[in-house]
């Protein structure tokens, strides 16, 4: 979006009342010409310092009404941080910060969540079809691995009750120790089931709404773009037929109704597959900027622990590297799998999720994004992965060696 720019838009108008409640919404087309394009930083600082425009402070006004109905929905409250990765002008890796979150988000987000709601019921208002998002209630083999977990600090989870969000969030309030509350909030995050899009309603657990679809980003996300059409066919807003070899119409295709459960599947698997890339690289980002500190120390926090080691974060940039079982010592270690804690036979030394400690960075690997730690004093030593290949010159190029690696013989055709 640039600021003067005509821009053709799908409009979704809310009537909201001082509770917050969401009373009336309608739909229409619209052609939006933006006045401003405002930073969320920029945004917050002119809020901040009382130097906002009316526009801002409406919107801000408003918002707070929204931000009263969602305290009363009690949706769930995890404070996971995201990582950002600022580059230069050559493209090379200038920083690595959490990003900060501002009330200038939570405006732009309690308002997108919303229009989200007000189109899935404008559409089941309709009997029309709708591509959900869904999140379900955790599973009981979940929630009896969270009971068990939970029991090693002294809590209790009754699974006889009905599961909310506002119980998760109760449990986590109640805790005074932050590395404590940062170990059981990881072990709620671990409990949830993963979001998914469908033409079924099964409900929103995390933000604890009975209805919620996807409207607000369809320039990204193809099940906003669906949910854009099917708007279009239930409530009229179709255009005149445009010309040149373009669709004579703009809302649900056939395949798209008749197969709407495929296609919410395919989507829901796409966009899994850009979670991961989009962790991937981050990963591989900050593996590049670390690879010229190995051998420094950092503070660091236990995010997972396994059999085989535990591995760590590096607190306040992020990135997960794995510190192996067979460097903390000559002991030998225990592994919990229901308390997810390795226990040292001699010392009684423990490693568990949520525990800070210093770790020295042994390797950095930007072509996987693998980190390994070793502890900053006592334990072994990370050994380098393979032996570097000797290279010979040839021509303008350096070579390897040619051919089957020393190591592995070649199986001959058997005679008969």
């Amino acid at each position: 979006l640039r600021a003067g720019d005509d821009r053709a838009a799908m409009a979704c108008h809310l009537k909201i009342d001082g509770e917050g409640k969401v009373k009336d919404w309608r739909f229409t087309r619209a052609i939006v010409r933006i006045h401003e394009v405002v930073a969320y930083e920029e945004a917050q600082a002119r809020i901040d310092d009382g130097k906002a425009e009316p526009n801002l402070q409406n919107l801000w006004a408003c918002w707070k009404a929204l931000a009263h109905a969602r305290k009363k929905r009690d949706p769930l409250e995890l404070e996971l941080p995201e990582r950002r990765v600022k580059l230069d002008e050559q493209g090379r890796i200038s920083e690595i910060a959490i990003r900060e979150r501002l009330d200038a988000h939570r405006v732009v987000e309690d308002f997108m969540i919303a229009a989200n709601v007000a189109a899935a019921k404008a559409l089941e208002a309709k009997v029309a079809p709708v591509v959900y998002r869904v999140h379900e209630t955790p599973s009981r083999e979940k929630l009896v691995a969270l009971k068990d977990y939970l029991a090693t600090f002294g809590k209790s989870l009754a699974l006889g009750q009905v599961i909310t969000p506002g119980l998760f969030n109760r449990m986590l309030k109640d805790i005074g120790d932050e590395a404590e509350k940062a170990l059981i909030m990881e072990a709620v995050l671990r409990s949830q089931t993963q979001a998914y899009y469908g033409p079924r309603n099964e409900g929103h657990f995390g933000l604890a709404l009975g209805s919620y679809a996807h409207f607000t980003s369809p320039i990204r996300r193809y099940a906003d773009l669906l949910v854009h059409r099917a708007l279009v066919d239930a409530y009229n807003l179709e255009q005149p037929k445009p010309q040149g070899d373009i669709p004579a119409t703009s809302g649900l295709s056939d395949r798209d109704r008749d197969d709407l459960g495929k296609v919410s599947d395919a989507i829901s698997q796409a966009e899994r597959r850009a979670m991961e890339a989009e962790r991937e690289t981050i990963d591989r980002y900050v593996a590049a900027w670390l690879s010229a500190r190995v051998g420094e120390v950092f503070e660091t926090r236990i995010t997972g622990v396994q059999k085989f080691g535990f591995f760590a974060t590096i607190v306040g940039l992020g990135g997960d590297g794995l510190v192996p079982v067979s460097t903390l010592g000559d002991e030998r270690f225990h592994y919990d799998e229901k308390a997810h804690v390795l226990s040292g036979e001699d010392t009684g030394t423990t490693y568990s999720i949520g525990q800070f400690l210093r770790l020295r960075l042994a390797e950095a690997n930007p072509l996987t994004g693998a980190l390994k730690f070793e502890l900053e004093q006592g334990g072994g030593r990370v050994e380098p992965r393979g032996r570097p290949v000797p290279l010979k010159k040839r021509g303008n190029h350096m070579v390897g060696q040619r051919g089957r690696p020393s190591n592995i013989r070649h199986q001959g055709r058997k005679k008969r």
